[in-house]
């Protein structure tokens, strides 16, 4: 493929999935305005602490075998049709394997009751990744943009139904996005009419095998990957309680956003990955992409920390207000999220899913560590501060792993400058230093001069370039 085929091909598929997220994810945004005026902050921890109980669950039960599916429907050495059976069996497999560790689940108190909440939101997000991923794999990328809106748009009117009149609270907030899987299930296997690639007779034990060798390191990279994310919300509530936890779970809504939004370039970026992987521009391919995507991250997180007051007062109901405290410090741990997630793309490439594991481990330590030492000294400021840190150590343990196989530019000078630019706001408006307002707007014209003037001339010939193929059509 042409070199610039590679770049419109990206670009294409990104606006693709963003044309079916982007707006459902805002939508899902705007939903923390209402979950934090009809839910008191513990309602709200609890509906939280739930939800994270489930997802440190599904890649144990699921074998993390959505991510299996994916990759191996796109080897051209595999059956399709043997991979998506396999995929379910392998599913079968470890539900199978799970019931023996349900008296556990149903023995923590916190918990009673509401069990059964957990294992249904576990069970419909595996059977909905499964067919999602493997839509995405077959390149129908706007069947999966759409499937995408219709999940977004259930989850939104379900939430309102069951938190509005029917006042179910953290119940029906976690019950909505159950409801919201399993029908965007349904409509996904009767649009790509799965059923004809699903047949009993293509399980095969070598396939399965294959799929797990390369899912099963992906289990525990996926827990380290909770206990970085999410433990730091337990340990809040354990050391500081449920309404300090409250607040940090809504504060770390907003700079999820940024995840969300770069999510949606990295899940076409994975297939790019994939298709390229073996062409002789691949590793300047890699330089190219990596340095404007971290262009585009830095812009956002500079403007959310800009404007997080702004932000903070029409997002959350004035009982919220003062999580508005711990944004600065986790946007800059998204930042940083989201560059080991694109590095993270390059095991998945090279099939080499035991650096995700190892690297995700040391995070996980790390954010352990830290929440220990900090969150009982500072309180729930010390969660942001460990998470921050972790996310950090598995960055640079990431650079150094993938360049054993996959060596590309990176411009460390370019990276160190964003970093010290947005730490420079965070402390600004954290400190509410004197003329803090215009030292963030200085910030953000900084970080955007600094990341979009050096491709000013290439976005200038891609558009032209579109132009004139438009006009020849």
């Amino acid at each position: 493929m042409a070199v610039k085929g590679k770049y419109r091909k990206l670009i294409d598929n990104t606006a693709i999935i963003g044309i079916g997220q982007i707006g459902s994810k805002v939508l899902v945004f705007l939903l923390v305005r209402l979950y934090t005026s009809v839910m008191t902050k513990t309602d709200y921890s609890i509906a939280s602490n739930i939800t994270e109980t489930a997802t440190l669950l599904l890649p144990i039960i699921s074998l993390e075998v959505g991510e299996a599916v994916f990759r191996f429907a796109m080897d051209k050495d595999y059956r399709k049709n043997d991979v998506f059976t396999s995929g379910y069996a392998a599913l079968l497999l470890g539900c199978l394997l799970f019931g023996a560790a349900i008296p556990i689940l149903l023995s923590i108190p916190y918990f009673e009751g509401l069990q059964w909440l957990i294992i249904l939101y576990v069970i419909t997000s595996a059977l909905h990744a499964i067919c999602s991923q493997f839509i995405r794999a077959m390149g129908k990328f706007r069947l999966y943009a759409l499937q995408g809106i219709i999940n977004t748009c259930l989850t939104i009117t379900c939430n309102v139904i069951f938190l509005i009149p029917l006042k179910m609270s953290y119940v029906g907030y976690v019950l909505s996005v159950s409801v919201a899987d399993f029908f965007s299930m349904l409509f996904i296997v009767f649009a790509a009419k799965l059923w004809r690639n699903f047949s009993p007779k293509a399980v095969k034990a070598s396939t399965i095998k294959s799929m797990l060798k390369y899912s099963i390191p992906l289990i525990p990279t996926s827990i380290f990957w909770w206990i970085t994310n999410v433990s730091d919300k337990y340990m809040v509530t354990y050391f500081v309680g449920d309404d300090a936890n409250g607040l940090y779970s809504a504060a770390y809504k907003i700079p999820t956003l940024l995840m969300v939004l770069s999510g949606i370039f990295v899940n076409a970026w994975r297939n790019s990955a994939i298709d390229e992987k073996d062409s002789r521009e691949y590793k300047t391919f890699l330089a190219n992409v990596y340095d404007m995507f971290s262009g585009v991250v830095f812009i956002l997180a500079s403007g959310i920390i800009a404007f997080v007051l702004v932000i903070t007062f029409l997002m959350f109901d004035s009982e919220f207000h003062d999580a508005w405290r711990y944004i600065p410090i986790l946007t800059v741990a998204m930042v940083f999220f989201n560059f080991t997630s694109f590095l993270g793309n390059m095991y998945i490439v090279s099939k080499k899913t035991v650096w995700s594991f190892i690297t995700s481990l040391v995070g996980a330590a790390v954010n352990i560590t830290l929440n220990l030492l900090l969150i009982p000294k500072i309180g729930a400021q010390g969660a942001a501060i460990a998470t921050l840190a972790s996310f950090i150590a598995v960055y640079i343990l990431r650079i150094i792993t993938t360049r054993k196989f996959t060596a590309f530019k990176i411009k460390y000078g370019k990276l160190i400058l964003n970093t010290a630019i947005i730490l420079f706001q965070c402390g600004a408006v954290l400190f509410r230093v004197p003329g803090w307002m215009i030292l963030e707007g200085a910030g953000l014209v900084s970080i955007i001069l600094l990341n979009v003037f050096p491709y000013i001339g290439h976005i200038r010939k891609f558009l032209n370039s579109r132009h004139k193929k438009q006009t020849e059509q």
